[in-house]
């Protein structure tokens, strides 16, 4: 994989920075010599010298020099955030490669198997064509992340929101979710409840919490312990969930929503994921007009993350009604 270093780069905006300072020095010292040349002639020879314009041209090359300062620093954070995005950039693209790669290789295998074996037993035959449906699944899931990813930094995501009742909605999608993962109602515990109607494109809700609990297991050693809370605030549905898991450190939470970004986790070296699961969360909840915060709990054992939906019609009702009804 290349290597990006940013010391090289540090140096040359170092040096620059150097030069202008260095000019700016001479400069100084240049028009401080003159002025006490000029004065000395002047109190020498009674000579009225009028130095007003020499200072009004060392004023405006001052603040000429700032600016061209300012502007190299802007343009060295620009850069670097650039440099920073594209070597994140590689990774995603190293990490996806092998995972497109896994499934499909795993798909092949049991294909040549069925294609070479012509005895196979229907049991046999029932657990390889689960087994390729599993995959096939896990394939569908990461390319439609990426497409997902792609679609909301459009800003004209195609979508299908209905105004729906919250709590129905929210509940069916958590069930779903838990006979997708196998999920017993001690590993999945949902509490509270929602009168409020809200504006959905169901099929986005739920591949936010899809991505919430997917995390939330691969990060958890025993078996997964996620808590979901739901009520009523006065403009807001708000939602609460919690895992068990293994959490984040305190410097890495304001960096877990970023696209690309994934935690290393020591317990876990081997985790697969494209770095886009948060990020998702993240644009999906911004779409619908809602909040999420993410937070360490008091025990520091697992993660939580607090989720606010616009209420139908108390909050946003503006911005709903586009989502309801889009510009062709």
């Amino acid at each position: 994989m290349k290597k990006y270093s940013k010391a090289k780069y540090i140096v040359i905006f170092v040096l620059i920075q150097l030069s202008w300072l260095a000019v700016l020095g001479l400069w100084i010292a240049r028009y401080v010599s003159n002025h006490m040349t000029l004065k000395e002639i002047d109190q020498r020879y009674a000579i009225n010298i009028n130095s007003g314009e020499n200072i009004a041209i060392l004023v405006v090359g001052l603040t000429l020099i700032v600016i061209s300062i300012i502007g190299m620093w802007v343009l060295f954070r620009y850069l670097n955030f650039h440099f920073h995005q594209t070597r994140l950039y590689d990774n995603f693209i190293a990490s996806i490669t092998h995972e497109l790669k896994t499934p499909l290789a795993s798909i092949r295998i049991y294909l040549e198997t069925l294609n070479s074996y012509r005895d196979i037993s229907e049991k046999e035959l029932r657990e390889f064509i689960d087994k390729m449906s599993v995959e096939t699944t896990r394939l569908h899931k990461m390319i439609n992340s990426i497409l997902e990813a792609g679609r909301l930094e459009n800003r004209r995501t195609p979508h299908n929101c209905q105004l729906v009742d919250a709590n129905d909605t929210l509940l069916r999608i958590w069930e779903d979710l838990r006979n997708q993962y196998h999920l017993t109602e001690h590993q999945l515990r949902i509490t509270g409840n929602s009168e409020s109607r809200a504006v959905f494109d169901i099929n986005k809700i739920r591949l936010m919490f899809e991505n919430l609990m997917d995390n939330s297991i691969k990060y958890t050693v025993n078996e997964p312990n996620i808590e979901i809370r739901l009520s009523d605030y006065d403009k807001y549905i708000s939602i609460r969930y919690r895992d068990h898991g293994q959490g984040v450190s305190p410097s890495q939470l304001r960096k877990i929503f970023k696209k690309f970004h994934r935690v290393y986790d020591p317990n876990h070296p081997d985790v697969k994921g494209t770095g886009l699961g948060l990020y998702l969360v993240k644009g999906i909840i911004n779409f619908h007009g809602g909040r999420i915060k993410a937070s360490i709990p008091k025990n520091k054992i697992g993660l939580q993350f607090h989720i606010k939906i616009p209420r139908y019609p108390h909050c946003k009702k503006r911005y709903l009604e586009k989502l309801l009804n889009p510009k062709p």
